[in-house]
C-alpha cells in the first residue's frame, strides 16, 4: 500500500508517519507537507517527502509523486483557537479549500482502485450546516460542518473513492510537558467518565490506519469510535 499523510510534520501527522514505516502492508509513505519531516526512531526507508509550499497548489511534479497512492490521510486543518487569529477568508480556504484541491490533485494523478480518503474533522461539528449556526464559533463550525458534506459527496462525482471523517476530540500525547500533564489528567479521570471527549495520539494514529488498510468500518468514526478501535488494535498487538 502507498499511502500519502497530509499535514505530516503536524502532531498527528507525525504521529500516523512513524507509525505507518513500522506496518509491513504499508509498502511507501509520502509525506506532504511545507518542510521535510525527519523521523529518526525507526528505519525511515520506506518514507519520501514530497514538500509543497501551499496545500492549496500542486505541480505536475508533486502530482506525480502521488500518483498510485491506495489512501490519503489528510491532516491539514486550522484549530478552533488559532482561528480566532486568522481572517476566516484563510482559516476557510485552508480548511475547505486545500482540501479539495489536495484531493483532486491525487485524483486527477490516477491513484489506485479503491482509493482511501480520511479527513480529519474534530468532535461537535455539526451534523447539518444548515442548521441553527451556535454562538460560540459558529462560522468555524458551520465551514468544517459544510467541508464535511463536501467530503462525503465526493465519491457521487469521483469513481473508486472510499472516504471516511474521523471526528477525535482532545488528542493527548507526551510530546511536551504541557501535553504529558494534560494526558495525565484525562489518563485519571477517564477511569470515571469521559465527559471531555478525549482519545490518546497513539490511539488515533492506530486507529485510523488500521482503517485505511483493513478499509473502512463506517463513514464518520467519533472519538469513541476512534478510542474503542484504537485499543482494540494496541491489545492485538500487544498480544
Amino acid at each position: 500500500m502507498k499511502l500519502i499523510v497530509a499535514g505530516a510534520t503536524g502532531l498527528v501527522g507525525s504521529e500516523l508517519i512513524k507509525k505507518s514505516l513500522q506496518m509491513s502492508a504499508i509498502t511507501q509513505v509520502i509525506a506532504l507537507a511545507r518542510k521535510p519531516v525527519q523521523i529518526d526512531s525507526v528505519d525511515s526507508s520506506k518514507l519520501k517527502n514530497v514538500t509543497i509550499k501551499d496545500y492549496g497548489e500542486y505541480s505536475e511534479q508533486v502530482r506525480s509523486e502521488l500518483a498510485g497512492a491506495d489512501a490519503c490521510i489528510w491532516t491539514v486543518g486550522v484549530t478552533p483557537i488559532k482561528s480566532k487569529r486568522l481572517d476566516f477568508s484563510e482559516v476557510k480556504r485552508v480548511c475547505q479549500d486545500c482540501t479539495l484541491a489536495g484531493f483532486k490533485a491525487m485524483y486527477e494523478a490516477g491513484p489506485a482502485r479503491p482509493f482511501r480518503f480520511v479527513y480529519f474533522s474534530g468532535d461537535g461539528i455539526m451534523e447539518d450546516y444548515n442548521a441553527k449556526k451556535p454562538f460560540f464559533l459558529g462560522d468555524y463550525i458551520v465551514m468544517r460542518s459544510e467541508t464535511e458534506a463536501i467530503v462525503r459527496k465526493l465519491p457521487e462525482e469521483y469513481q473508486g473513492i472510499e472516504i471516511c471523517v474521523a471526528r477525535p476530540g482532545v488528542i493527548t500525547s507526551s510530546n511536551t510537558w504541557a501535553r504529558a500533564a494534560m494526558a495525565s489528567a484525562f489518563s485519571a479521570t477517564n477511569f470515571f467518565t469521559r465527559a471531555i471527549l478525549n482519545v490518546t495520539l497513539e490511539e488515533v494514529s492506530t486507529a485510523v490506519l488500521n482503517q485505511v488498510v483493513g478499509g473502512f468500518e463506517k463513514e464518520t468514526l467519533s472519538n469513541a469510535d476512534l478510542v474503542r478501535l484504537g485499543q482494540a488494535a494496541l491489545e492485538v498487538k500487544e498480544s
